[in-house]
């Protein structure tokens, strides 16, 4: 059946006017081209994960994946992250607090390769491999874009930054080749961001220059607000798209085809890559670059093929060497605490390792708030911290406030101060939704009820 028809792209594919296109559509789906991340946690002499630290537990790496692709759905990118496997590497601590600087990040890459089954190294996807170390995190710019070291000094959007960097993605304030960047420094706020562009304070721009500023300073790949940072330009996803499709087949779990209404037909090329879309989707079809691949229609208008797209197809629409590391954490917290001075602190978190291994996150939890309360100084803030992120991972938002308002009363660090009073505001609202989730009536339940009536 086939009708002959069209609509206007649209910001999320569904059937019936898909990707921006009418199609008699038969077995499709819509998924995105998904960049394949495999996560390898070093484990410590004992075998166990740092205790505490912002990236210890698969929810942690599960809450990075999730803030990433939420960016890229809001660029309406085709792209996404997957997080194929979450493993970790045993009887190898001497990796277990390496930092993020190249000579580490270079050191394990080459064991790894060396080593890949204790290293459980993939050559179909980017390894992640995550350390105890304090630091932040590093990856390399392709072609040896394959590794990415995260340590536990990592912020909330640190994942979807060296991914970033992974697929072609420079800093804002290392001349990023991108026109719809303004020139930038890590230590500049919006005025001076203003400054040097218009000559003027924030305050004193138009719109458009205002928009312009907002681009930069809360870039994605900016240094700035790094908890917070999510923006991405045109021209840096389209480097994205085409560094993608350069590495797709060992880093994309499936392969784009690219189609843009009226692009020329250029003879002897990779029609259907980013740089050469097919002009139609019928093109597209004709050529067999559908089955099992994603067509990516370009925003526009497209015209309704004739065939019908009977194969495995996904659709989604898509809008319109180097040493890259992240910036190094505005504080300082200890992450291997199972090595503290005080045995009462040392033997509750070593305790608490145990106990996550065996899967006990109840009784886990409770050894780490009783090493909590036998520890001093910042080892007692970095235990506060890491007991609110695991209540928080189990929807215990009041409880989970309690402790970051705990740790931003007795930091003396005024940036860790500020984030987790940020982070204690937040499970107030996400309290609030879930209680507004559980007083929702059951709309299965009550059909049901009618039905049966």
């Amino acid at each position: 059946m086939k009708r002959n028809s069209y609509c206007r792209t649209i910001a999320r594919a569904t059937l019936g006017c898909l990707a921006g296109l009418m199609l008699a559509v038969q077995a499709t789906q819509a998924v995105e081209p998904e960049v394949r991340l495999s996560f390898k946690f070093i484990l410590n002499d004992a075998g166990n994960r740092p205790a505490t630290g912002n990236i210890n537990t698969d929810a942690e790496i599960n809450d990075q994946v999730a803030r990433a692709n939420q960016i890229l759905a809001n660029f309406i990118s085709e792209l996404r992250f997957e997080a194929t496997e979450i493993l970790e590497v045993e009887d190898q601590a001497d990796f277990y607090l390496y930092d993020a600087d190249e000579d580490d990040r270079d050191a394990i890459r080459l064991v790894a390769q060396a080593n890949p089954g204790v290293f459980h190294w993939r050559n179909n996807a980017i390894n992640v491999y995550i350390t105890g170390s304090s630091d932040t995190a590093i990856s390399k710019f392709p072609p040896n874009n394959d590794i990415i070291i995260l340590c536990q000094g990592i912020f909330d959007t640190t994942l979807a930054h060296e991914v970033g960097h992974s697929l072609n993605l420079i800093h804002t304030h290392d001349g990023d080749n991108c026109g719809d960047t303004l020139g930038d420094d890590p230590d500049w706020g919006r005025d001076d961001i203003a400054q040097n562009a218009y000559g003027l304070n924030y305050n004193q721009l138009n719109a458009a220059q205002m928009a312009a500023v907002d681009r930069t300073w809360g870039n994605l790949m900016s240094y700035h607000d790094p908890d917070n940072r999510s923006v991405l330009t045109p021209c840096q996803m389209n480097r994205m798209s085409a560094q993608a499709y350069s590495d797709r087949n060992w880093l994309l779990n499936r392969i784009p085809t690219y189609v843009r209404s009226g692009a020329p037909t250029v003879p002897f090329v990779d029609m259907g890559s980013w740089a050469f879309p097919y002009p139609t989707v019928q093109d597209a079809i004709n050529a067999g670059e559908v089955n099992n691949r994603v067509l990516v229609t370009l925003n526009g208008t497209h015209a309704d093929p004739s065939s019908v797209i009977s194969t495995s197809t996904g659709m989604v629409t898509r809008r319109g060497t180097s040493v890259i590391r992240e910036l190094k954490p505005a504080y300082t917290l200890p992450y291997n605490v199972e090595d503290s001075a005080n045995p009462a602190v040392r033997n509750a978190v070593v305790l608490a390792q145990q106990l996550s291994k065996q899967g006990d996150s109840e009784a886990a939890l409770t050894a780490l708030q009783e090493a909590a309360g036998a520890a001093s100084g910042r080892e007692r803030i970095a235990l506060q911290l890491e007991v609110g992120q695991r209540l928080e991972a189990m929807e215990r938002f009041i409880e989970a406030e309690t402790f970051f308002t705990k740790v931003a009363q007795e930091t003396e660090q005024p940036a860790l101060r500020t984030k987790v009073q940020r982070k204690a505001g937040a499970m107030q609202v996400r309290e609030q939704q879930r209680l507004n989730r559980l007083q929702q009536p059951d709309a299965n339940n009550g059909r049901n009820l009618e039905e049966d009536q």
